[in-house]
């Protein structure tokens, strides 16, 4: 189980909530690889070298500096960061309450899961007030603003009901968006035609499905782990050929009808085997990815 990265208070008005944060996601599962010496076999490790020197320096040895003109430093230390405690710190203040859709997924960044901190004599006291914000969070149908210090930054964040929890999400500053309306002001305007227009909402009507977590599986990783596998049994390795590429210069009414027909195809292809081969397929490769993660974590 995960352990919770940052403890904390949420406060709504004069209501108090003892709080851990966990990233709600992770990468551990992703095939990692390391630097090693090709004559040797042996792995690799960084050093720290002196600029100007080129002696090197050990990591008791280190500092912080910030520049403040060319070549000009001025040194932090570690303790003299800790010591800058603002409230944010350790204390999420729910500023603002706004609709969920107000808030432009743009500016979403990381998500982190809000649970009651539900240690010593206050477990069941902490655990009513946890509930009863959620709840209230969830009814109204809105998300709670307000900032957070995370990694040294202090940065606004949003807050959500979720099942028995919450999530927080940190926000992006507006300077860190790109905004689509100005980078999509140079794409010429164009009069779609009537029948490809057609041809292209009934293609994507036959498309239309649910969401469905076997997207996710990750042919590259797979195709890693195969790899790696082969090559630690002294296999051989077999790579998929080269795709061919389509030529970017086509004819959108014929590109269209000969998709409607593909489609079309595939859809008599599924009612006829019950509409389960291609689902069962993703749905068995997507379970042995999980077991094949699972004795790697193991």
């Amino acid at each position: 189980m995960a352990r919770p990265f940052w403890r904390g208070q949420l406060r709504l008005a004069l209501v108090t909530c003892p709080i851990n944060l966990t990233p709600a996601t992770t990468e551990r599962d992703k095939i990692r690889f390391h630097k090693l010496n090709r004559d040797t076999g042996n792995r690799l490790r960084m050093q720290m070298i002196d600029a100007e020197t080129q002696d090197v320096v050990d990591r008791e040895q280190t500092v912080m500096g910030y520049e403040f003109e060319k070549g000009k430093y001025v040194t932090v230390e570690p303790e003299e960061i800790d010591k800058l405690k603002i409230e944010s710190s350790d204390v999420i203040d729910i500023e603002r309450v706004v609709p969920v859709e107000d808030v432009d997924w743009l500016f979403w960044e990381k998500p982190y899961l809000i649970e009651p901190d539900a240690r010593g004599k206050g477990a069941k006291s902490t655990v009513d007030i946890f509930a009863t914000i959620r709840e209230a969070l969830k009814q109204k149908k809105v998300a709670g603003l307000g900032h957070a210090v995370i990694g040294r930054r202090e940065r606004p964040v949003m807050i959500q009901a979720r099942g028995k929890g919450m999530m927080l999400t940190t926000l992006r500053d507006p300077d860190e968006i790109r905004k689509p309306e100005e980078m999509f002001e140079g794409i010429d305007d164009v009069k779609v035609d009537k029948d490809n227009l057609q041809m292209a909402e009934t293609l994507i009507e036959r498309l239309t499905g649910k969401f469905d977590l076997d997207m996710f599986e990750d042919r590259y990783q797979e195709a890693l782990h195969r790899l790696v596998t082969a090559k630690q049994k002294g296999k051989k390795i077999v790579y998929a050929e080269e795709p061919e590429r389509d030529s970017n210069v086509v004819d959108i009414t014929e590109a269209l009808r000969a998709s409607l027909k593909g489609t079309a195809k595939a859809a008599n292809a599924n009612a006829g085997g019950n509409g389960r081969g291609t689902q069962k397929k993703r749905t068995t490769t997507r379970t042995k990815s999980a077991s094949k993660r699972g004795k790697r974590a193991a």
